[in-house]
């Protein structure tokens, strides 16, 4: 089922804390009875949902279905979100299975970096409703986000379409060609090829631009550091994305902030 088939959510709040300097977890994996939520806020660490796992970021979240192992360890020091919740998903007024699972990466981290700050701001102050309304508030635009994706050009070969949700998925963690060309069960040449093909546009191409994208929002949105707009759009370090996006834009990154900041 396409997300953008579910228009409603509803969530109810069973715990939630927050927790910061962290340089662990209490427990390497745990299942729980109910949805849960693990949402970074500051750092990074590595997780694993059934057979989806990988680094999850500042401004990023893992979501857990019941009864599934969350498997979890920190890479940096931590300040992270975690809420566990009862979940159900509409359609059209009828109840359906909400299909999203694992890590959910968003364009916008911007936005949900804001939304988990609240969500820490407002621990004790303000009605449990709040805090459901917040992490509701997460979810949506996750939803909201890949229904967008869904309106861009999709290629017809399920193989593409594979890698093509491969390096979405992972397009701002140390995604490779690689790993995308394994997941369409193809030789990187052949997939290159195919893509190339379906797509209009090269892999690499398509994954600059995804990264792009965000780069230049977070130059516009925030005051963050280059080499943290780095590390946060999948690049190596502030040189490399510099190079890339004076080749691809025209301008500096610097020069782009101090031309598009309102």
């Amino acid at each position: 089922m396409h997300t953008e088939a579910i228009d409603t959510i509803q969530i109810e709040v069973i715990s939630h804390y927050y927790s910061k300097e962290r340089s662990s977890f209490n427990f390497a994996q745990e299942t729980y009875a109910e949805w849960a939520l693990l949402a970074c806020e500051e750092g990074k660490f590595h997780f694993q949902v059934a057979e989806q796992s990988g680094e999850v970021r500042a401004g990023e979240a893992v979501l857990c279905p019941p009864g599934e192992a969350l498997h979890r360890r920190a890479l940096t020091t931590l300040a992270f979100h975690f809420a566990t919740f009862r979940l159900r998903a509409f359609q059209k007024g009828e109840a359906v299975d909400f299909p999203y699972r694992g890590k959910l990466s968003f364009q916008n981290s911007v936005r949900s970096l804001s939304t988990l700050a609240s969500l820490r701001e407002s621990m004790g102050l303000v009605s449990p409703r709040y805090t459901e309304h917040l992490i509701a508030d997460l979810l949506y635009q996750y939803i909201g986000e890949v229904a967008v994706r869904h309106k861009e050009r999709q290629p017809r070969d399920p193989a593409i379409r594979e890698a093509l949700r491969c390096i979405r998925d992972h397009a701002f963690d140390h995604v490779s060609m690689q790993l995308a060309a394994s997941r369409a069960g193809l030789s990187q040449s052949q997939f290159t090829r195919k893509f190339q093909k379906e797509m209009g546009i090269s892999p690499v191409k398509y994954l600059t631009q995804l990264r792009l994208q965000k780069a230049k929002l977070l130059l516009t949105e925030t005051d963050d550091s280059l080499e943290t707009i780095a590390e946060r759009c999948g690049y190596q370090n502030a040189f490399y994305l510099s190079r890339v996006f004076s080749k691809e834009i025209r301008l500096s990154p610097s020069q782009y902030r101090s031309t598009h900041r309102v």
